[in-house]
């Protein structure tokens, strides 16, 4: 695999490699550990601090803890550590690089072109992100490199793959960039207690596949009053509905102003629409020393979010999976300004439920709609103001169109009253 040699990432082992799966699986639960002891020793002095309530305060965007970094990976023979799969899409296969700080998308057959687009995006997202004057409250994981699946490392480091995947052949395409980190351990433990049926409450605990933890914010979704507990639970890319969030006390209008800030971030200063994007919580990259420019294998990459005053949010709202998205010329705001609100309506509408939705009947609802729009259009406002003039009117005919949307939604039977009990 062919990794880029300069400061965003270590260098690949010596070539061949062949990785220990079981010092690979080894290591990421190390790592986890120690994540988890240093959040424990953190809150140590405030006893009698009931799970849920530890939780919830990990889980809110202002909670902050002292940093510490790990030498674990330094400890085990860099040739012994390969990548370990952590997640899954309709694009592709997800993989860690533990203790390195970066994780690998590979392309499923069919989708290399995909995975070229979601590249491309992630970088002009990233980039805008970066460029604000005032640091958005989410985040957007580092790029690192597109791969082609002609490189030559693809051969070199096949054995650094641990897992067979027989309908999956290798090589592919594959996109490089930072690991979003799970959630801390007593969240996750909460949520298995809260959502997982009884009976697989200790296989949960127990799985290392639940160790990837990562929350799916669903501000526009709540489950039936009734509904089971999920058969098939998974921590992995957990599906967080608003009566859950309400259920333990989360911040949802915190949530909802970082999304609206963030949507007008993607739409007016990475000209992109946000189609098929996904907000999820995850835990904030430990702070650590700037990487050289050419660092050893050891390192452990330093997201450029990170704190820089020796402390670190416990959880981030983090935007992700760019892969059916569409970016513009900005040329297209002034001349087909109705065709560029129209599709990112669309791409609004169609994906998965992370938004709040107008016309709701009820306060909270309601509440969350407030939030986000304005977040949005003081955001929009702000990116705007340095861009041609001829643009700003288009966040408030989003806005605008969104809410006529939704009202035709109503008016067929399909509005939020017909999508919030679903799954």
């Amino acid at each position: 695999m062919d990794i880029p040699h300069d400061e965003s990432l270590a260098k690949l082992p010596p070539q061949p490699s062949s990785a220990d799966a079981l010092a690979t699986e080894k290591l990421s639960e190390l790592l986890d550990q120690q994540r988890n002891a240093h959040l424990e020793e953190n809150f140590r002095q405030e006893k009698g601090l009931l799970r849920v309530d530890l939780a919830t305060r990990l889980l809110s965007l202002d909670t902050t803890i002292s940093s510490r970094g790990s030498n674990i990976a330094k400890e085990i023979p860099e040739k012994t550590i390969g990548f370990r799969k952590i997640g899954f899409g309709q694009c592709g296969l997800v993989f860690e690089w533990p203790g390195r700080g970066m994780v690998v998308k590979v392309a499923r057959p069919g989708f290399q072109d995909a995975l070229w687009v979601d590249y491309e995006a992630h970088k002009a997202i990233y980039s805008a992100f970066l460029g604000q004057r005032d640091t958005p409250q989410c985040r957007v994981p580092r790029v690192f490199r597109h791969i082609s699946k002609e490189n030559r490392r693809w051969r070199e480091n096949k054995g650094l793959f641990m897992e067979q995947h027989d309908d999956f052949p290798f090589p592919s395409s594959a996109l490089t960039s930072e690991h979003i980190l799970p959630l801390a351990g007593a969240v996750r433990e909460l949520l298995i207690e809260r959502y997982c049926p009884q009976s697989m409450q200790q296989a949960a605990l127990e799985s290392p596949l639940n160790r990837d933890c990562l929350a799916r914010i669903y501000l526009g979704r709540r489950r039936s009053p009734h509904q089971p507990r999920q058969v098939n639970f998974s921590l992995r890319n957990f599906n967080l509905c608003l009566d859950q969030m309400m259920n333990l006390g989360l911040p949802v209008s915190s949530y909802a102003s970082a999304i609206g800030e963030a949507l007008a971030v993607i739409h007016w200063a990475a000209n992109v629409d946000g189609y098929d994007v996904e907000f999820v919580l995850g835990s904030e990259a430990s702070v650590s020393p700037q990487p050289a420019k050419t660092p050893s294998p050891q390192t452990t990459l330093e997201s450029p979010w990170a704190s820089t005053e020796g402390r670190r949010k416990t959880t981030r709202i983090w935007v992700l999976d760019f892969n059916l998205c569409t970016q513009w010329e900005e040329r297209i705001g002034w001349e087909q300004p109705e065709a560029l609100v129209e599709q990112l309506v669309m791409a609004f509408f169609e994906n998965d439920p992370y938004y709040p939705l107008p016309l709701m009947d009820d306060d909270l609802g309601k509440q969350l709609w407030y939030v986000f729009r304005d977040s949005y259009s003081t955001k929009a406002e702000e990116v705007l103001a340095e861009k041609d003039e001829r643009l700003r009117a288009l966040p408030h005919k989003f806005i605008d169109a969104c809410i006529e949307r939704e009202q035709q939604n109503i008016d067929h039977g399909l509005g939020y009253g017909h999508c919030q009990h679903k799954g």
